[in-house]
Formats: structure tokens, C-alpha cells, sequence
């Protein structure tokens, strides 16, 4: 198998975290990994690393990886030789990657409504300057690359996103 890198984005409040737990949960067991500032895990059954911290806090995954993690991942990328490689948020999904590493690119979109919504119910603090520079990256990545969009405002859109993701993942 060749290596595949599965890259997912969105907005603050899309969905990713909660897709993210779920597909660890459904492809369990993991083992923890460290390379450089890259922190993740890895699922031997399924070669499969998943990058990133992933804990009962609000902002898990790469959100908890150093702001300077990008360096350290693009050599991490450059040291596996096969298997996939999953990731959601803004730490690692930005243009340089997708300029430098042939990845599948998908984006999940959510309504103003339900997004101000699960906002309000994660109470979080996220400023409208920072929900609207966010807005703009994924804008700007979906007009230079080839997407997969994917829209997330119901529990049955999530589950479609969970098996199109779960259809990459086990695609060999």
C-alpha cells in the first residue's frame, strides 16, 4: 500500500474533532507516538496514524500540537513509506501542505445557524476576527485545490461523512 495523507478542514464548530473521535473510536487500538513536535497515533492493524492529542477537552486534536508543528509533520510525511495519514484543523491543513504533498482534501461545511449554534453550546471564546480569518483560509483552499465538500449541519450528514471518511481509510 502507498502512503495516502486524508486531510480535513472546516471552519471552527464544523465537525472535524467529532469525526475525528469517532473514527478513533471505531478503528481502535491505538498506540501514542511522538516525532519531533508531531503527536499522534497509530493503529498497527489498520497503518493507520491519526495526528494529533485527542482528549476529553473542547480543542483536542491538532489544535493541541505546537503552532511550529509544520516543519517536523512535512519530515514525518517524508519518513513513512506506506499507510495513511489522517489529520483534521488548522495546524497542519494549509496550502503549503497541498502545494508540497499530494493529499485528499475534504472540507466540511456548516449553515451560519447551526455553526452559531454549537458555538454558543461549546460556550467557547473564539472571536468573530478568528472565526472570520479561519472562514477565509478554508475559502482560499477550496478555490486552489480539488475538494471533497462535505456538508454538516444534521446527525445524518454526519454519519455520511463518518462512512465516506471510514471508506478512504480502509480503500487500499
Amino acid at each position: 500500500m502507498a502512503k495516502r495523507i486524508i486531510a480535513i478542514g472546516g471552519v471552527p464548530a464544523s465537525g472535524k474533532t467529532t469525526l475525528l473521535r469517532k473514527i478513533i473510536k471505531h478503528t481502535a487500538p491505538f498506540t501514542s507516538f511522538k516525532f519531533g513536535l508531531v503527536r499522534g497515533m497509530y493503529s498497527k492493524e489498520h497503518n493507520l496514524y491519526i495526528i494529533g492529542i485527542y482528549n476529553n477537552s473542547l480543542f483536542s486534536g491538532t489544535d493541541k500540537l505546537s503552532m511550529a508543528v509544520q516543519p517536523h509533520f512535512f519530515k514525518f510525511i517524508d519518513k513513512i513509506k506506506d499507510g495513511t495519514i489522517l489529520f483534521e484543523g488548522d495546524r497542519l491543513f494549509n496550502q503549503s501542505l497541498f502545494d508540497n504533498y499530494k493529499c485528499d482534501i475534504n472540507v466540511i461545511i456548516v449553515s451560519d445557524e447551526v455553526c452559531y449554534s454549537r458555538h454558543k453550546q461549546r460556550n467557547d471564546n473564539q472571536s468573530e476576527k478568528f472565526k472570520k480569518a479561519k472562514q477565509t483560509k478554508i475559502d482560499n483552499i477550496l478555490k486552489n485545490n480539488n475538494c471533497n465538500i462535505y456538508f454538516n449541519n444534521t446527525e445524518q450528514e454526519s454519519d455520511n461523512i463518518f462512512n465516506e471518511i471510514i471508506k478512504k481509510i480502509f480503500c487500499k
